[in-house]
């Protein structure tokens, strides 16, 4: 990439992609995903995985879910009149949550083949937003696929929402995958409009006419979609299946356990902390082994010493009577 964009093209590049007069974050998801009819009782799995998890919250999740084609299942006469009737709202989601978070634990990061440092430098989780969602359950760990990459980590975002044939084993729906972290800056958050006029980016009155959609980053990302396999009863046999696609996760993600704490940069500090702890711990141990002698050699040499002292007292009473024998012949 570097051979073929140099600096001074980065700033054109950027506006030209600024300039672009098209949808973009959860609008553009909405706009291409909204060409189907998704059939929320088929559907058997919503995951998005990301080594990034912004400041979610219930209304970013319902945005993104509504966006993805989600509907809201009761639906009451009264709101009939209502422009956002049917559409999943942020109440809805404190409920019944729409999204399976796909994110590696702490001890999954900790027993990685080269240690934590690595994940250090590409996992983004606040502890913040850990505590927000603990108690929601929509946290499953991250395990690499296939086999042979697990202990590496993962530098993925990829989102993937399936449905189940109702007449076959086929399964449809849609897969992401691009740059875009799972957060409001890299897919929009709706903010209100204080002009009150209709947005240029949607183009049409809708339930966003009095929103505006504020995208902090700017990303790039395909949809692979897999449209319903069944039109007025009929199977199209034709169609390509979803479970094709390979995910670079394994599915189905196991869900977070009671004592699981997703690998957050306080709980990754606090990782490393403990094994700088341990490793000192040996380090010490270590000098006291080389410090005390071993109890074999203590007793080796302690029996040498008291050979020698042994030979110098004879010696030393040789000399004495010697001297005796000397002085008794004058």
């Amino acid at each position: 990439m570097m051979s073929l964009m140099r600096t001074e093209h980065v700033l054109a590049f950027s506006s030209l992609v600024a300039s672009i007069q098209r949808c973009t974050g959860i609008w553009r998801l909405g706009e291409v995903l909204g060409q189907y009819k998704w059939p929320d009782s088929q559907q058997s799995d919503f995951i998005y995985g990301s080594s990034s998890i912004g400041s979610v919250n219930a209304q970013f999740l319902a945005a993104f879910s509504a966006a993805a084609g989600k509907r809201s299942q009761e639906l009451f006469d009264s709101e009939e009149s209502d422009p956002e009737w049917g559409c999943w709202s942020a109440s809805q989601e404190l409920r019944n949550p729409s999204i399976k978070i796909i994110f590696p634990t702490i001890e999954r990061v900790k027993n990685a083949c080269n240690g934590i440092l690595p994940s250090r430098r590409i996992l983004c989780f606040s502890e913040k937003t850990w505590q927000r969602l603990r108690s929601v359950g929509m946290l499953h760990d991250a395990i690499p696929h296939p086999y042979d990459r697990v202990g590496q980590p993962m530098h993925v975002k990829v989102a993937r929402r399936r449905f189940q044939s109702k007449t076959n084993a086929s399964s449809f729906g849609w897969v992401y995958c691009g740059s875009h972290n799972f957060s409001a800056a890299a897919w929009g958050r709706l903010i209100s409009n204080p002009f009150g006029l209709k947005s240029k980016e949607t183009g049409k009155t809708n339930t966003y006419s009095s929103l505006r959609l504020h995208v902090s980053n700017y990303e790039l990302g395909i949809i692979f979609t897999f449209p319903p396999t069944e039109t007025n009863g009929i199977t199209n046999k034709d169609c390509t299946n979803l479970d094709d696609i390979v995910l670079p996760f394994a599915v189905p993600a196991p869900k977070y356990g009671p004592t699981d704490r997703p690998a957050t940069a306080r709980a990754m500090s606090e990782a490393v902390a403990e094994l700088a702890g341990l490793e000192r711990e040996r380090l010490i141990a270590e000098e006291m082994i080389e410090e005390i002698p071993d109890e074999e050699e203590e007793a080796v040499e302690a029996t040498d010493y008291a050979a020698v002292e042994k030979e110098e007292e004879k010696a030393y009473a040789e000399m004495l009577w010697n001297q005796v024998d000397s002085s008794q012949s004058f």
